[in-house]
């Protein structure tokens, strides 16, 4: 795999990795030279290398280890690449073990292991911290030379090492780090530093998930937003098979479909301490386009790690194996190293390689910012770009300081206006850091009317992320989404923060008996977004505007409190991490006044909380659930209700009540929970000829109930409303299938879907 910028004339300059083949574990100590010379080296123990040499001609670069084949690729001069070997191992016939039933003493070192957690476990100690330096790269890779033909790569075959068994790799993102390390938390130091590509802003690195700092003592260990079960698990007999070998135990799993892992670690027979392990996830396991996820991991005497690192390949395309065709990849490199604990440890790097001159002529080798630089003119690189930020943030750049605003803005299907088209833009950071500028200007078909909506956000110069905007709205918004809805779906895309499917098909109704709850608004809003910690946050309103015949006035706040939560924050926006160890509360109240012309005026106040989650069940799958209660004090319009999210068309939205029509359920005291398990193939893997498929189990349950204490405008509505369904996902590895049963009033039934890309 590999990168490539013309330098001088003569100079070569070579780095990389060698792995294995099988595997993907790094291999060290392998024989690296040009043939016929003495110029060479040796890959270090994380497999990286790096040679810069002056060549005149062509030579040959040979890769020779004991136990693999030797590797031989061809070297134009005056080019700069970066080259990963994968080595095949000779194969030998290993002598017969012979292991007595009843007797397997790993299963008693195991017990040994488990029942000594509290003295050798860190995160179950009260130990000073430490420090490690945590690097993560992410690189795309698995382009073949084939490829190149295609005028996408063609800016790429100039330079490169021409050799039909090679495949190249471009950097996207790097990012050195030192953490304090204090049991399972990481405090960041203020010595970040990052190289970026594509990933220019800080909330596309949430695809490097902040990893690190494993623990295998606990039953389960989180790796790419899954929970994978730890072979030290107390269920771990259940799902692995285990045999020793010295101190070594070499673990197996029983069902390559499962999110388990297949390696062998070491054990202190003294003290029954962890001391390493390495581990790789199978290829068949159930999750979505990872592939060749390894982990290792040395730990000290104290049980504080000394390295660690993390390898994985996302594939975003099907790869024909059959057709030799291999699609480009992501592939994510993660290590943390700690000098202290192991001082004859070398920081992992892929991309920064540092040796001493030496008599054969290596001299030391650093990778600079201008071959990043240099990268970032390529035609690929501005094109990747380009797509990675409408992915990632819902703008479309221009190259301007000026960018077209969310994409979802410019073309809309709906009930009111029929085909809106619209014209939205925001400034970027190329006009300011501090200030930015969107607005937008619409029309609709249906209903002949212009719409428009127009922002200014500052970010205030304080330590914390403290963010003012000043807002005018004029657009259709559902009655039943309010700030509390929108915080529910915090990462979503859709057009009123509704699931992408129920977006899509909004204009598509049931039945006659729906009713569409989108009514005109006009608005204009101050909001106050402020961190107070890293686990509070606020978000305080104030509103004035007018909806259905009324006007309004109104104050609110939210506080956000969560615990040991992963942010990324990038331009004025805000990402959280897909799962957390533990719930995020939401603590709210909003007091106000409304008026109809002429007539009726009054205050009011609503007051509600809400826990919401995103669990991780190991084995068990995933849980998402939102438990919420509210209530109103005074009398309101109707449409300032509390109303139960119906459905409108369809599609399946994991926050909105399945078979419920528009305005079935409106109440000013209310309490609401909506539950979705996913069993991650649990079953299905069990199926055989079905777990290829990587099939997922979905249970969903979800009840509301309200009832109206003062409120004699408004006509009674139901009070209470439940419904359960199961369904098939990940079909095709892109659609979720239900099957839905509404329990009350009375038992209904309906099918609905979603269009749900994930891992």
């Amino acid at each position: 795999m590999l990168i490539a910028v013309m330098v001088s004339a003569t100079e070569t300059i070579i780095v990389g990795e060698v792995v294995n083949e099988a595997t993907g574990e790094a291999i060290p100590n392998v024989n690296i030279h040009f043939r016929g010379t003495k110029i060479g080296t040796t890959s270090d123990e994380n497999g990286s290398y790096a040679l810069r040499v002056d060549m005149q001609a062509k030579a040959q670069l040979v890769f020779s280890a004991i136990g693999y084949y030797t590797q031989r690729f061809d070297i134009e001069p005056g080019a700069m690449a970066g080259l990963q070997v994968a080595m095949r191992e000779k194969t030998t016939m290993l002598a017969e073990v012979v292991v007595a039933p009843n007797e397997n003493p790993a299963l008693e070192l195991l017990r040994q292991v488990r029942a000594h957690r509290k003295d050798n476990d860190r995160t179950l100690r009260q130990e000073p911290t430490f420090t490690v330096q945590r690097e993560q790269t992410l690189y795309v890779s698995h382009i073949q030379k084939r490829h190149l033909r295609r005028a996408l790569w063609r800016s790429l075959q100039s330079g490169m090492i021409q050799e039909d068994d090679s495949t190249y790799i471009l950097p996207l993102y790097r990012e050195t780090q030192s953490f304090r390390l204090s049991g399972q938390e990481m405090i960041p130091a203020n010595d970040q530093r990052t190289q970026a590509l594509i990933l220019s802003t800080t909330d596309y690195s949430s695809l490097l998930g902040g990893e690190g700092n494993l623990n295998f003592y606990a039953n389960s260990v989180s790796l790419m937003g899954h929970a994978f079960l730890s072979p030290l698990a107390s269920s771990g007999h259940l799902y692995y098979r285990y045999y020793l070998e010295g101190d070594t135990i070499h673990f197996r799993t029983r069902n390559a479909f499962y999110a388990t892992f297949n390696g062998e670690m070491v054990i202190d027979t003294n003290t029954y301490a962890l001391r390493s392990i390495r581990a790789y996830v199978p290829a068949e396991v159930a999750v979505n386009y990872v592939n060749n996820l390894h982990v290792s991991q040395t730990l000290a005497e104290d049980g504080a790690i000394a390295d660690e690192h993390i390898s994985v390949l996302l594939d975003f395309a099907i790869k024909s194996e059959q057709a030799g065709t291999v699609f480009p990849t992501l592939l994510i490199n993660t290590s943390l190293t700690n000098p202290t604990a192991n001082e004859n440890l070398r920081s992992n790097s892929v991309a920064v390689l540092q040796r001493e001159s030496d008599q054969t002529g290596i001299v030391g080798l650093s990778a600079s910012d201008s071959a990043f630089a240099a990268l970032d003119s390529l035609p690929i690189i501005r094109t990747a770009k380009w797509f990675a930020t409408i992915a990632t943030t819902g703008y479309i750049p221009t190259g301007t300081p000026v960018d077209i605003g969310h994409v979802e803005e410019i073309l809309q299907v709906n009930h009111h206006e029929g085909v809106h088209i619209g014209l939205p833009f925001r400034t970027n950071e190329k006009f300011s850091k501090v200030v930015s500028l969107e607005a937008s200007v619409g029309y609709g078909f249906k209903d002949r009317s212009p719409k428009g909506m127009g922002r200014i956000s500052i970010n205030l110069p304080t330590q914390r992320r403290n963010i003012l905007q000043l807002e005018y709205n004029d657009h259709y918004v559902w009655s039943e989404v309010d700030d509390f809805d929108r915080l529910m779906r915090e990462n979503s895309m859709g057009w009123g923060n509704f699931d992408f499917t129920a977006y899509a098909f909004e204009a598509l109704h049931r039945d006659s008996l729906c009713v569409n709850t989108a009514m005109r608004q006009r608005q204009i809003q101050l909001h106050w977004f402020a961190d107070w910690s890293k686990n509070v946050e606020t978000h305080t309103y104030v509103r004035a505007g007018w909806q259905d015949g009324y006007a309004y006035q109104s104050l609110s706040g939210i506080v956000r409190l969560s615990w040991g939560e992963k942010k990324y924050d990038g331009y004025f926006m805000r990402r959280y991490a897909y799962s957390n160890k533990y719930p995020v509360l939401y603590l709210g109240a909003e007091t106000g006044h409304w008026q109809i012309t002429n007539a009726q005026s009054a205050l009011y106040a609503h007051l509600r909380v809400m826990l919401t989650q995103h669990a991780q069940l190991g084995m068990g799958g995933t849980l998402d659930y939102a438990l919420q209660a509210g209530a109103i004090f005074g009398q309101v319009p109707q449409t300032m209700l509390w109303q139960a999210s119906a459905n409108q068309g369809y599609a399946y939205d994991p926050y909105r009540f399945t078979l419920l029509h528009g305005n079935q359920l409106m109440a000013d005291k209310y309490i609401t929970l909506q539950t979705e398990w996913n069993g991650h193939g649990i079953l299905f893997n069990l199926i055989p000829g079905i777990r290829y498929l990587h099939l997922r189990e979905l249970v969903e349950g979800k009840m509301a109930y309200g009832y109206l204490s003062s409120q004699p405008s408004v006509a009674s509505s139901q009070l209470f409303y439940a419904e359960v369904g199961v369904g098939i996902g990940n079909i095709l590895r892109v659609c979720d299938l239900y099957s839905v049963w509404s329990l009350s009033p009375n038992i209904q039934w309906g099918m609905r879907f979603r269009i749900h890309l994930g891992l």
